[in-house]
C-alpha cells in the first residue's frame, strides 16, 4: 500500500496556519502527523469545528496504517501494539516494538512477589532504558473467584498492561468485569466464544485477541468481529513446537503480515501475536532435558517472533530474578531490530568527565556514534578510571567508517579540541586516538599542537593499556622536545 504524502494530509487540514498546534504551519503539522509525532486530536481546528469533521474521518482513514494499532492498559505505561506500515524496517521503519509480557498461574503461591519484580525491572543498555510491556494472567485454577482475585490484585500493584487469559468465557468475563477500567486484553475469542466475548469488548471498549490455527477461520472471526462493533484485536495463529512445526508458526505470522501490509486485507489488519510460553505445555514430567535446555528452546521461539515483527509475545521465563539473562537477550535483540534505520544513532559531542580526573588524567577521544561513545563509556566507568572524554561530531557514525568517510579526521578532532576546551582542566596536552582511527596520529599532532598516543582498537582493553603504556611525564617531554 502506498504511504499517503503530506500533501494529502495538508489538502485536509484548513491551512490557516493558526500556530495552536504548535507548529508555525499546517504544511509542518502534516509531516510530523505522519511521523507520528503529533495525532490528528492535536488540531483543535479539527477537533472542535463541526465543518472539519468529515475531514477529521478522511484524515483518520487516510493516515491509519494497514496494520492498524491496538492499545492495551491505561497511563504512563500503556502498551501500543502494532501500527506498522511497512514489511520489512529498511522499507521506513518499525514503529512499536514486539510487547513482551510474562505470564502468570493465577494460584502461583509467589504472585504479588513476582509481580512487583516485573514491575520494576528495568535493564539500562546503550543509553536506553529496558523494560517489560505486560503481564498476562493465566487462569490455572480453574476457579473464577481467584482469577478475579489474581487479576484484582495484579491491577492494585502494577501499573503494567494486563491480559487475561483463559479459554472459559463465563471465568474471562468475570475478571475482565472487575478490572475493565485497566483496560485488559481479552484472550482468547474462539469460534465458539465469538459473540458472548465480542458483545462485552464492544460495551467495554475493550480489546481481544482472536485465536485459530486456522488461518481462513481466523479471517472469518476477524470479520465477524468487526461487524460486531469491536475496535481492538490482535491476531493468534498458533505457536507450535516439534519438526517442522517452527517453520509453520513462522509462515503463518508471515502471511498475516503479508495479506495485512503488502495485499491490504482489512482482516488481517491487525496486530500478530505469538505465545513461545505453550512451549511449557508440551514438557513431559521426568523429561531428562536440564531446566535451561527447556528454557532456551522457548527463548529462540521468541527470537524469531521479534525478528519477523510479531507484535506480541508472551514468555513464562523471566518471571524469576535468575532468569533475567531470557529478558536481557530478548530486550537486547528487540533494541536492536526497532531501531529507526532513517537516523543515525548520536549523541552529542562534547567534553564528558569520568569519576574525579586530576591534572594528569588521561583525555580519551571517541566518535558520537551512540553505539561506540556509551559502551566507551561504560567500559571507563566499569575500570574506575579519573579521566576525560572528548566525543567528536562523525555525523553520528562509528569510529572505522567514520575514518574511512572522513567524518572522524584530524581537523575535525582539532576543532572539537579547541571548542570543548579539551586541555583547559589538565596540564598536559595528550590525546589517546582509538586503535581503529591510528593513522590520524600523525595529521593530528599538527591540527591540534598535541602529542597523540594511539589507545587500544576496543575500549575492553583500555585498563591493561593505562597499566603498560600510560606514560603522560614521558609523553609530554617528548612534546616539549618538539616545542624547542
Amino acid at each position: 500500500m502506498a504511504r499517503p504524502s503530506p500533501l494529502e494530509v495538508y489538502a485536509l487540514l484548513d491551512k490557516s496556519n493558526c500556530k495552536e498546534c504548535g507548529y508555525d504551519t499546517c504544511m509542518a503539522f502534516a509531516t510530523d502527523i505522519l511521523e507520528r509525532k503529533v495525532i490528528v486530536q492535536d488540531c483543535i481546528h479539527l477537533v472542535q469545528d463541526p465543518k472539519q469533521a468529515k475531514n477529521r474521518e478522511k484524515l483518520i482513514k487516510l493516515i491509519t496504517p494497514p496494520q492498524r494499532p491496538i492499545t492495551v492498559g491505561t497511563g504512563d505505561r500503556v502498551a501500543i501494539i502494532g501500527g506498522e506500515e511497512v514489511f520489512y524496517r529498511h522499507q521506513l521503519t518499525f514503529y512499536n516494538q514486539t510487547s513482551i509480557f510474562i505470564e502468570i498461574a493465577d494460584d502461583d503461591g509467589d504472585l504479588e512477589e513476582i509481580v512487583r519484580y516485573l514491575t520494576d525491572l528495568k535493564i539500562e543498555r546503550i543509553g536506553d532504558v529496558l523494560t517489560l510491556d505486560g503481564i498476562a494472567l493465566r487462569n490455572v485454577s480453574g476457579d473464577k473467584e481467584q482469577f478475579k482475585l489474581a487479576a484484582s490484585k495484579i491491577a492494585e500493584l502494577s501499573n503494567l498492561p494486563i491480559m487475561l487469559c483463559t479459554f472459559d468465557v463465563d471465568i474471562l468475563l468475570y475478571a475482565a468485569e472487575a478490572i475493565k477500567n485497566k483496560k485488559p486484553l481479552l484472550y482468547a475469542v474462539t469460534k465458539d466464544s465469538w459473540e458472548q466475548i465480542g458483545k462485552f469488548a464492544v460495551q467495554n471498549s475493550l480489546p481481544v485477541a482472536v485465536f485459530s490455527n486456522e488461518l481462513d477461520e481466523l479471517m472469518s472471526l476477524s470479520a465477524t468481529l468487526q461487524k460486531l462493533g469491536v475496535k481492538e484485536m490482535i491476531l493468534d495463529s498458533g505457536t507450535f513446537f516439534g519438526p517442522g512445526n517452527l517453520s509453520a508458526t513462522y509462515d503463518k505470522i508471515m502471511q498475516l503480515r503479508t495479506a495485512a501490509i503488502n495485499k491490504g486485507d482489512v482482516n488481517a489488519g491487525w496486530p500478530v501475536m505469538g505465545v513461545p510460553a505453550v512451549y511449557w505445555n508440551l514438557v513431559k514430567i521426568g523429561d531428562d532435558k536440564e531446566l535451561w535446555e527447556q528454557q532456551f528452546q522457548e527463548i529462540i521461539m521468541g527470537a524469531i517472533m521479534e525478528s519477523i515483527d510479531t507484535n506480541l509475545i508472551v514468555l513464562h521465563t523471566g518471571q524469576k530474578k535468575e532468569e533475567i539473562w531470557a529478558l536481557l537477550a530478548l530486550m537486547t535483540l528487540r533494541q536492536s531490530v526497532f531501531s529507526d534505520p532513517r537516523i543515525y544513532p548520536a549523541v552529542d559531542a562534547g567534553i564528558y568527565k569520568i569519576g574525579e580526573p586530576d591534572e594528569m588524567a588521561p583525555i580519551f577521544v571517541t566518535s558520537n556514534y551512540r553505539m561506540t561513545k556509551i559502551p566507551v563509556e561504560q567500559d571507563l566507568l566499569g575500570a574506575n578510571l579519573n579521566c576525560w572524554l572528548l566525543v567528536v561530531d562523525t555525523e553520528g557514525i562509528g569510529i572505522e567508517s567514520a575514518v574511512a568517510g572522513g567524518q572522524f579526521n584530524a581537523g575535525g578532532i582539532a576543532e572539537a579540541v579547541k571548542e570543548f576546551k579539551a586541555f583547559e582542566n589538565v596540564k598536559h596536552r595528550v590525546l589517546i586516538l582509538p586503535g581503529m582511527a591510528a593513522r590520524l596520529s600523525g595529521a593530528l599532532e599538527d591540527e591540534a599542537d598535541a602529542f597523540v598516543v594511539v589507545g587500544p582498537r576496543d575500549s575492553s582493553g583500555i585498563p591493561k593499556y593505562m597499566d603498560t603504556l600510560w606514560k603522560p611525564k614521558e609523553f609530554m617531554k617528548e612534546y616539549e622536545s618538539w616545542e624547542k
